[in-house]
């Protein structure tokens, strides 16, 4: 058997303060209060004093630090009961309060469900179960003897106690091979969500570069093998800017724009070269005429308001 790592502070009872050597299998634990404010050396010095003719295996001083008394190999004699110290550990737990309803710290009480839980860790209790009575193994010293012990406050968080410890037991319990399977398809899910995140993101951002203005001006920005075409609509008033002059260009807008004027929607049409043919061909590729995403749309809106400059000019 070993005893908790937890522990700060060491003080050793003699063997006439205990039930001797351990015999039965550790499944209890039995938490007392002092009855005093005390530090963990008071508590430790207290019950290793030969004249006390009690002990326990562990005692927690009103500062939350643990100290160590009797080994867990050992019986400490604590709750007036063999057969119960025999399957248990037992705790000593100052309070923070003389009297009343014997009330403990803060620290001393998270000190308790830390050293609880690595009680039941290295003893394999998987459960610690508060039923009122010896039945269960979470006991108390009343439950032995005519005493108030652990007093009125203390015991009143038994059922919490017990709680607190196994929920951090189910924390830390290996998963089942269902479990197992269960967070691998989870861990498959995610993955495959990621992938898809990825390629929206991917895509988006294609779109992004594809449709968004990217030029606000007739400037040295602006791509060579659309600055003419840019150029003489803006001359001729068809292409205007917005309320703050900015023209608000997109790359496929400039390829639209270019396409048509290579085609002569713009007068004074031009050959068929190389150049136009392949702007054509991306276009048609791009699936322009047939795409119905709103991004696309509001390009056709764009190309729409151009349209109808074209007309009135033509109509002139």
């Amino acid at each position: 058997m070993s005893n908790s790592p937890l522990i700060t502070y060491t003080q050793l009872a003699p063997a006439s303060n205990t039930w001797g050597n351990r015999t039965a299998k550790i499944t209890k634990i039995t938490p007392h209060h002092a009855a005093g404010v005390l530090s963990v050396e008071s508590l430790c010095n207290i019950f290793s004093n030969p004249s006390r003719g009690a002990s326990a295996n562990y005692c927690i001083g009103n500062d939350g630090r643990i100290g160590l008394v009797v080994e867990e190999s050992n019986t400490a004699g604590t709750s007036s009961n063999y057969e119960n110290d025999n399957q248990a550990i037992t705790i000593e737990v100052s309070n923070c309060e003389n009297g009343g309803q014997w009330r403990v710290s803060d620290a001393a009480y998270n000190a308790l469900i830390d050293l609880c839980v690595d009680i039941c860790k290295r003893n394999g209790i998987t459960q610690l179960n508060f039923t009122g009575d010896a039945n269960g193994n979470l006991t108390a010293h009343r439950m032995f003897a005519s005493t108030n012990c652990p007093g009125d406050y203390l015991y009143s968080k038994f059922p919490e106690i017990a709680q607190k410890v196994n929920e951090r037991l189910q924390e830390d319990e290996p998963m089942t091979a269902e479990e197992k399977q269960a967070f691998s398809e989870l861990q498959n899910k995610v993955n495959e969500l990621q992938e898809q995140l990825q390629k929206l993101s991917t895509d988006e951002a294609a779109l992004h570069e594809q449709v968004y203005p990217k030029w606000a001006y007739i400037d040295a920005n602006l791509p060579d093998w659309s600055y003419q075409t840019v150029q003489k609509l803006y001359d001729d008033k068809i292409l205007q800017g917005n309320d703050q002059g900015s023209l608000e260009l997109s790359y496929l807008f400039l390829r639209i724009l270019v396409i048509l004027d290579r085609a002569g929607c713009f007068g004074g049409a031009w050959d068929r070269s190389s150049d136009a043919a392949e702007s054509l061909k991306k276009a048609n590729e791009m699936g322009l005429m047939e795409n119905s995403d709103p991004e696309i749309a509001s390009t056709r809106a764009m190309l729409a308001a151009v349209a109808t400059r074209i007309v009135d000019k033509l109509s002139k």
